[in-house]
């Protein structure tokens, strides 16, 4: 039975998917078996798939385009076909060393669990543009429940394109749901509740591209999704935490100051970009974090948009502007 599966969901990935499927090529562990998983595409994106043959590749074409979440769920569909499978879209990369350094600590897992590594950010370029600072090298490590579900919960998340998830050959245990925004950051959270094992390595060995025709980037003048889909996230995470109830009342609070910090953030964006959006975007704001958060949030914002200012670094409205499309 095959051990290791990647499948690359696509749709019109003529830009960056060579350099995709290159990536896959120079792993010193290659992958078992390589699915692209088309969505209709109507640019090369079959042309390109076809003249691959660095390693065996299957093109699939769904009969409809299912949407970016329903082409994922469609490659969840694959799991119980593999031991370990991994989800690669099809604007990202991972180092020739990822596979031969995730899937070792995962085997020695019995039943379903999750593995990941750090990742670079990449512009579309391929030129490495974050995080600025980096974490120190480590071996491999198992981290509790609460330890992974905190970042996700914070949108400070593990990346999809980072993670092998060992199914066993089993169904998938959840599937992404409709939340645009952060669907993979809940669908990992979920996944990691019903793993036996959640093993980080700490190297970075994923590179997610920031680029202005990714599927966030399309959502930013949203404040359904660009808002409101961060929200939905926090209150889902939530319950899954394994803690008193005092300390799920301040992991309540501190996640409502945080929704409202990140959301200003969006606000300030908007504002400058299409400020006719901008009192849609703080209504929703107020709905959702109320007004003691909302200042918190703010207060917070614009002491750190003063630091960075007086640091000669762009605020994170700012950041966020240069991977809007224009």
């Amino acid at each position: 039975m095959v051990e290791l599966t990647t499948v690359i969901p696509v749709f019109n990935g003529e830009r960056f998917l060579p350099a995709t499927l290159a990536c896959l090529a120079a792993q010193t562990r290659k992958p078992d078996r390589l699915v692209v998983l088309d969505n209709g595409s109507t640019d090369r994106t079959p042309e390109i798939v076809r003249e691959f043959t660095a390693v065996p590749c299957e093109f699939r074409r769904n009969e409809t385009n299912l949407g970016v979440l329903g082409n994922l769920n469609r490659c969840l569909d694959f799991a119980a076909e593999t031991r370990f499978l991994h989800l690669l879209m099809a604007d990202d990369l991972v180092t020739p060393e990822f596979f031969a350094k995730v899937l070792p600590p995962l085997s020695t897992v019995s039943g379903r669990a999750l593995g990941y590594s750090l990742n670079d950010e990449i512009d579309q370029h391929g030129t490495v543009i974050g995080p600025q600072l980096r974490r120190p090298y480590g071996n491999p490590r198992q981290v509790s429940l609460n330890a992974f579900l905190a970042p996700q919960s914070e949108l400070a998340t593990v990346l999809l394109p980072g993670v092998v998830l060992k199914t066993d050959h089993s169904p998938p245990v959840c599937r992404f749901e409709d939340l645009p925004q952060v669907a993979d950051g809940l669908f990992l959270a979920e996944w990691a509740t019903h793993s036996q094992a959640i093993i980080e390595v700490p190297e970075y060995l994923c590179q997610y591209r920031l680029h202005p025709f990714n599927a966030s980037s399309r959502h930013m003048f949203d404040a359904n999704h660009f808002i409101r889909d961060e929200w939905r996230l926090m209150q889902a995470i939530r319950p899954w935490f394994r803690e008193s109830g005092f300390r799920r009342l301040l992991r309540g609070w501190k996640l409502r100051v945080l929704f409202a910090a990140r959301a200003q953030v969006k606000v300030d964006m908007i504002t400058r970009l299409r400020p006719e959006l901008a009192p849609e975007f703080r209504q929703v704001r107020r709905e959702l974090a109320g007004p003691l958060a909302c200042a918190a949030g703010t207060a917070a914002v614009r002491g750190r948009d003063l630091i960075r200012r007086l640091t000669g670094r762009s605020t994170r409205a700012e950041e966020l502007m240069q991977v809007c499309p224009s």
